[in-house]
């Protein structure tokens, strides 16, 4: 047996108390730990594994804790601590705004004020959206052309952003030289060469994408053949009209048999082509015979008389200026032979400043008095206005009463200046008509010339060289119709004022701001520029500028103004009866160059005829030019204006 004092006893008794100690000590740890709660702090977040670059700029946790005053974090973004905004409530928010595409961890260490840690880390992906393929669809990749001939490598860039694609083209090694070749909004392309001589091979590449490029690279391989050798043609007769005319032929081989041989073809613009259709030469003399004046006491037996010379490019048309048919004088009695001549280009020129499908603005505008063109007759065409400026035509139809000069027009809206010279402001197509049977030139009428039955002939020729045709063209589809002007009376305007109570309307009719357009003609089958004299506008009004109003075409530089011109002999701007010449001009002969019985008041000089024509003698002179027309023909003020009525413009 062990004795008290052996050294187990107090061993024993010192573990004995330290486990009682021990269990002690747990057990008022334990009362504590239930009763004060301090627990570790705890981290929360849903963070995505794959990101969209730029979808998101930040992520967001939570953190809570006992006590979150005393909380301490560590913030680490791809292994470098970071700058962290955790609010009171323990909201943390990581900025990954800077972040490229790629893999990414995110590390969060919390401790708390005893020492507590809890952490908590993530990885996620930023990534490029997905944006397809770059794609090129082309036709054939093998192409055969023969030799000298063009051909074109064509096909489709398809991607889905097709804002971001380029595509080029090289002939050789596209990575050391390449050229941009464009596409339409649906991706088409087409590369065209011309005239190809040898192979070729043709590299092209396009490359799209925002964040990730894809490219697509096709080859075009060219392979050139040589021609075919073409057949002989059939040769024959391609006449149909000849008795021997061969079907089968396919050039003609002067083998062409006729019971009567054709007339030759006369080419336009030749000088059998001018014979033909300038008239009063030696063999158009009249229509076989002189003309008389209806405005003098007896028979004229006027003749007119064209001729011309063509040299430097251009023609000289020269003339005595009396017409080919009777015709009135009005109150610039009397009409008297005239030298004129008019030098205009044979192959007109469209002047590029000139648009006049739009406007007349920069065209030269043809005069408002004075010779604008010449008819194939040699008389001189004028512009609408009269000497007292308003427009002869519409007054002459009773649009407005002509109160400051009398003033009248006559057979084929004509009448003659105080120069003697015969002149046209309006139809002027009594020059291709023909009196029948018992008819006179008092027969005339100006509906025989606006029959929609056929394209109407050349009745003059503008300064600027192109034509003038009666009122019936063709149109688009080389249909017969009455070529309609453009232009109208100005509101509550009657044409008082000449050319400024005028407006163009584009395609209100047939024609431009010029009055012409651009079509087919019997003389230029493919195709010319040329005007039109016209009665009616697209509304149904008067045809307004009835010839031209502006040039299309430049002018020849020996057509240049003459500041005299418009007084005797030249026109009726100014003159006995209108006023006196401008300064430097030479006042002139007095009117008519002729005297006939009973008439010699009319050539009484403008300084005893005030341009009012109020005085006695100026009214005896009128009455005295009205005696003869009036005998000749009742009624001879309005032998043609009762063709159509005058209809203002519609409101």
């Amino acid at each position: 047996m062990a004795s008290w004092n052996d050294d187990g006893v107090p061993r024993s008794l010192f573990l004995a108390g330290l486990m009682v100690t021990s269990v002690m000590v747990g057990v008022l740890f334990f009362d504590i730990q239930k009763e004060g709660g301090n627990l570790a702090p705890v981290i929360e977040g849903d963070i995505p594994t794959n990101i969209l670059i730029g979808s998101i700029d930040s992520l967001s946790l939570s953190i809570t804790d006992e006590e979150m005053i005393e909380l301490t974090l560590s913030v680490s973004l791809d292994g470098i601590e970071i700058q962290h905004q955790m609010d009171a409530d323990g909201n943390l928010i990581i900025d990954i705004s800077q972040l490229g595409v790629g893999s990414h961890a995110v590390k969060i260490v919390a401790t708390d004020s005893i020492g507590q840690e809890s952490k908590w880390s993530a990885t996620f992906m930023i990534e490029y959206p997905d944006e397809g393929y770059t794609v090129i669809v082309v036709n054939s990749n093998e192409i055969t052309v023969e030799r000298g001939n063009s051909t074109t490598a064509s096909g489709v860039l398809v991607h889905q952003s097709m804002d971001t694609c380029n595509l080029e083209w090289s002939d050789g090694n596209i990575d050391e030289f390449s050229l941009n070749l464009p596409y339409d909004e649906d991706g088409r392309f087409n590369l065209g060469f011309s005239n190809i001589q040898e192979n070729l091979t043709i590299t092209v590449r396009g490359t799209c994408g925002t964040w990730i490029d894809s490219s697509e690279t096709e080859v075009f391989n060219i392979t050139v053949t040589e021609p075919a050798a073409e057949p002989e043609p059939t040769r024959g007769c391609t006449d149909p009209e000849a008795n021997n005319y061969d079907e089968a032929a396919e050039e003609d081989d002067g083998s062409c048999e006729y019971d009567e041989e054709p007339e030759p073809v006369v080419v336009t613009g030749s000088e059998e082509w001018w014979d033909m259709t300038l008239l009063c030469d030696d063999t158009d003399v009249g229509f076989g015979g002189g003309v008389d004046d209806y405005n003098t006491s007896g028979f004229d037996n006027h003749v007119c008389d064209v001729s011309y010379v063509i040299e430097d490019g251009n023609i000289t048309i020269s003339t005595n200026g009396l017409p080919n048919h009777d015709f009135h004088s009005g109150d610039g009695c009397c009409a008297s032979s005239q030298t004129k001549s008019y030098t205009i280009p044979l192959e007109p020129i469209d002047d590029p400043d000139c648009n006049p499908s739009i406007s007349t603005e920069n065209c030269v505008m043809a005069p408002e008095r004075g010779a604008v063109a010449v008819a194939v007759n040699g008389v001189a065409i004028y512009g609408p206005e009269d000497g007292p400026g308003g427009d002869a035509v519409a007054m002459h139809e009773g649009a407005y009463e002509e109160d400051r000069q009398d003033i009248w027009l006559g057979l084929c809206h004509g009448h003659s200046g105080p120069g003697g010279e015969y002149h046209y402001h309006a139809d002027s197509n009594c020059m291709h008509w023909h009196p029948e049977g018992e008819q006179t030139w008092l027969n005339y009428s100006m509906e025989s010339s606006r029959t929609v039955a056929e394209h109407s002939p050349i009745i003059g020729f503008a300064l600027d060289g192109y034509s003038i045709y009666g009122f019936v063209g063709w149109d688009d589809d080389e249909e017969v119709v009455e070529m309609t002007s453009s232009y109208r009376l100005k509101d509550g305007e009657t044409g008082y004022n000449g050319i400024d109570d005028y407006e163009y309307i584009a395609e209100l009719g047939d024609l431009d701001s010029c009055n012409g357009h651009y079509a087919a003609t019997p003389d230029w089958p493919e195709g010319i520029y040329h005007y039109h004299s016209t009665w009616e506008n697209g509304e149904g009004g008067i045809g307004f500028p009835y010839f031209i109003n502006c040039y299309r075409g430049e002018l020849s530089s020996e057509g240049e103004d003459d500041p005299c011109a418009g007084g005797p002999p030249d026109g009726d701007v100014w003159g006995p009866g209108i006023g006196p010449p401008p300064e430097g001009c030479d006042e002139g002969p007095p009117p008519g160059g002729q005297t006939t019985e009973g008439l010699s008041l009319i050539a009484l000089p403008y300084e005893i005829i005030p341009p009012s024509g109020g005085s006695i003698i100026a009214m005896l002179a009128m009455a005295m030019i009205a005696i003869r027309g009036l005998a000749s023909a009742e009624g001879a003020l309005d032998r043609v204006g009762t063709t159509r009525g005058y209809r203002p413009n519609p409101e």
